[in-house]
């Protein structure tokens, strides 16, 4: 389950996925830095002794996204609201550093204004 940090709200789960994918695709955004992510992620499972481990790379966090994108979007009656903030929030405890929280909220906050002006 999330932590605090990383709350997602069952309502804005699909709004969270789409700033998410934006973050994580456009060549521009240092929103998110996958590379740190994997890197800490490689690092302790050295220092836990699983050498055995697969070692992540910054790609796994894009296809991770993309598979939860793909699936939400292909098998939406098997993805409830809920269930899709809970995986969202699972991805962001990987891939999202601390650091990194505090730009995706605020790209959260412009979108809901905008959604809120354009239902005005």
């Amino acid at each position: 389950m999330a932590t605090g940090l990383y709350t997602v709200r069952p309502d804005e789960a699909i709004l969270w996925l789409g700033i998410l994918l934006d973050a994580v695709f456009d060549p521009t955004s240092k929103t998110i830095n996958l590379a740190r992510s994997a890197e800490i992620a490689n690092q302790r499972a050295r220092d836990n002794s699983l050498h055995r481990a697969l070692a992540l790379r910054p790609s796994d966090g894009k296809s991770q996204l993309l598979a939860l994108a793909s699936d939400f979007t292909n098998y939406p009656e098997d993805y409830p609201d809920t269930q899709r903030a809970e995986l969202i929030e699972s991805w962001m405890e990987r891939w999202v550093q601390p650091e990194d929280i505090k730009r995706l909220n605020a790209r959260v906050r412009k979108r809901r204004q905008r959604l809120k002006e354009a239902n005005l």
